[in-house]
């Protein structure tokens, strides 16, 4: 009886849940060859080594991620406040179905080592892309002008602590609980004016 082929997503799915659970510099290669049950040579089959990995996982799981933050936020159908219902909605559901991936996105781009930083798309940077559309809404009237980046920090905050919470305090709630609230949150620090509730 022949070994059974090692599938790259094997691999790739124990490296994720490793980066998400003990950071870059806390996982190894050994790790994830023997979380993914591998030798560490059928893991070089597919990568030259850990960063690299990391850089191409970061970049396929971030564009996914922030694709669909962009798509809720670009909808001009419909209202700012429908966008951004739509935009959690997108987060929690996202985090519900894919835990470990949204931990790689949200915790992974600071500790890439700085020359590995120098190869990330700061169209994945969903922090700039935040404070962009923030900035456009002040622009067109539709928030209250104040500090942008201010704005961007308090919302991701607010959207972000729910998920904080609930993996790591151990309460039974989703955060998709919390949707209208953490919108209505959002919506009143980022100032929305009347004619566009």
């Amino acid at each position: 009886m022949g070994r059974p082929t090692v599938k790259k997503q094997d691999i790739e799915n124990s490296a994720i849940h490793l980066f998400a659970t003990n950071g870059l510099a806390g996982t190894t290669v050994k790790d994830i060859a023997n979380a993914a049950g591998v030798t560490e040579g059928a893991l070089y089959r597919h990568y030259s080594g850990k960063n690299e990995m990391a850089l191409e996982l970061y970049d396929r799981e971030a564009n996914l991620f922030v694709g669909g933050i962009r798509a809720a936020l670009d909808d001009k159908t419909k209202s700012l406040p429908q966008r951004f219902h739509e935009m959690i909605t997108y987060i929690y559901d996202y985090y519900q179905n894919n835990p470990d991936k949204l931990f790689f996105v949200l915790l992974s781009r600071q500790n890439f080592p700085d020359q590995t930083k120098k190869g990330l798309s700061q169209n994945l940077n969903r922090d700039l892309m935040l404070t962009g559309y923030i900035e456009r809404e002040m622009e067109i009237g539709a928030i209250e002008q104040d500090d942008p980046l201010l704005k961007m920090a308090l919302v991701r905050g607010m959207i972000l602590e729910p998920i904080m919470i609930h993996r790591y305090m151990s309460t039974d709630q989703w955060p998709s609980a919390f949707i209208e609230k953490v919108t209505a949150a959002c919506l009143k620090v980022l100032g929305l004016r009347e004619t566009n509730s």
